[in-house]
């Protein structure tokens, strides 16, 4: 045996040693065997679903259900399934823990934050939506108290597993959602991204004030007109929409059939600057329009389905929390005085299950903004120019670490990647420092801000879904 051969066995020997030593021998590493730990977890449900198209490869995708007391203040007492989600690609990167504060997606899809850090990602669904609802239910359980406790446990669970840096998120909903759960227990999460997170009060007239001024005067002019128009042709458009809903199997019980298509009317500006850009004005039918046009673009706007049985059923739960806890816009329609019939209804109390009473709770959101004002820490927070919803933002205050970005004309989609590029950077170094590091400068100027779909998002109006 040569000298160079007998250095090179040397070398492997005290390799080996060194892997040994460094626990590199004990059997396949954690990543190999997360589906076991998942199953380990007391309370967990958990099966391992196809990526998908748009994940990257060295992703897996688990669809969990865990288990969760009714009221928390009595954890012997009634139980309910949370559904859930999870994306892993690493034990050792940071988790985002998101929600979209209605229901969970079992499509999988990459939050803005989890593609930036490459992280993984749990995601909850909010208590009272979709499967997530205890049988009976007793609707005075569904606060925001609740349901911040819901995610105190679920992060408890996962927190052996996951011992990096963890970030909560959520767009509209979902942002004030994380907001909440961070003002109850502030430590779980080491930060907080939230988009377009409304803070409104009862019947909050600052949405008036904002619709009265968004945009260019003469595009504001022209939906104005329009809705004019609309109620004008009152009995041809509900006659249209009634052929519609017929093929399409919808019915209009909760609210009847006027009152459907009048809140859809109203709706119709703040949709428009909600989900759509200044520059699509032109695209809303002029009042000589056929009424087919007409429908069509109270139809697309809105989607009708948005105000039939099956969604107010189905996001009955955004409703009751607006009208106890989270407060709502009122409605803007004093410049269609003279044509509504049903003035005033336009309100989450109309939209409540049959049979749930409710009373406004006015001290909660404030005590949400004191949190965020007096004690909160590493939270930023995301809105848009243009959308309605950016009249009722979160102030920092006296937040450490905290930052708050408009994006530009930006709508309810608004997102850190579409920020001015200073900002932009700006953003994304808090985030990877939140993160625990990760990216180094030459790294974070490079990267690409081309990100992939985020999937649904909900909007906190109606529940309608806002597609990416």
């Amino acid at each position: 045996m040569s000298s160079l051969e007998h250095l090179s066995r040397r070398c492997l020997l005290l390799l080996c040693l060194l892997a040994a030593a460094c626990g590199e021998d004990d059997g396949p590493p954690v990543e190999e065997d997360i589906l076991r730990r998942l199953s380990a977890i007391p309370g967990l449900t958990v099966r391992e679903e196809p990526l998908g198209p748009g994940i990257p490869a060295d992703y897996r995708f688990f669809v969990m259900e865990f288990d969760q007391p009714a009221d928390h203040a009595k954890p012997d007492g009634q139980r309910f399934r949370q559904r859930m989600t999870l994306l892993h690609i690493s034990s050792a990167s940071p988790m985002v823990l998101y929600t979209s504060g209605y229901f969970v997606s079992t499509v999988p899809s990459r939050r803005e934050p989890t593609q930036m850090l490459e992280a993984n990602q749990l995601s909850i669904e909010h208590r009272f939506f979709g499967s997530s609802r205890p049988a009976p239910a007793d609707w005075s359980q569904l606060t925001i108290r609740q349901s911040a406790d819901d995610f105190h446990r679920i992060v408890e669970a996962f927190k052996p597993l996951y011992r990096g840096r963890w970030l909560s998120t959520g767009a509209s909903k979902g942002g004030e959602t994380m907001v909440f759960f961070r003002r109850f227990h502030p430590n779980d999460v080491d930060a907080t991204v939230a988009y377009v997170a409304p803070l409104a009060r009862f019947d909050d007239d600052r949405f008036i004030t904002f619709q009265e001024s968004v945009g260019e005067a003469s595009c504001r002019e022209r939906l104005k007109s329009f809705q004019h128009a609309a109620l004008d042709r009152r009995e041809a458009l509900v006659a249209e929409m009634e052929t519609r809903a017929t093929q399409r199997g919808l019915t209009f019980n909760h609210l009847g059939k006027d009152v459907a298509f009048e809140h859809a009317v109203i709706e119709h500006f703040f949709y428009f600057w909600q989900y759509d850009t200044q520059s699509r004005c032109g695209s809303v039918p002029a009042p000589s329009a056929s009424n087919t046009a007409f429908m069509d673009e109270l139809d697309g706007r809105m989607d009708l389905a948005t105000f039939s049985d099956a969604q107010v059923e189905a996001y009955g739960p955004y409703n009751y929390q607006a009208a106890v806890e989270l407060g709502y816009p009122r409605p803007f329609e004093t410049h269609l005085a003279g044509r509504l019939r049903f003035p005033g209804t336009d309100t989450p109390q109309t939209y409540v299950p049959r049979g749930v009473s409710t009373v406004f709770l006015p001290g909660a959101m404030p005590d949400i903004q004191d949190w965020v004002s007096r004690e909160g820490e590493r939270l930023m927070f995301v809105y848009g120019g243009h959308d309605p919803w950016t009249a009722a933002p979160y102030t920092l205050g006296g937040a450490r670490e905290s930052a708050l970005y408009l994006v530009p004309g930006g709508n309810h989609g608004a997102r850190l990647s579409q920020l001015p590029e200073p900002q932009r950077n700006e953003a994304r170094e808090l985030l990877r420092q939140w993160a625990g590091g990760g990216l180094g400068a030459s790294e974070l100027q490079a990267t690409s801000w081309r990100l992939e779909p985020e999937g649904e998002e909900w909007n906190p109006r109606l529940g309608r879904p806002l597609s990416r």
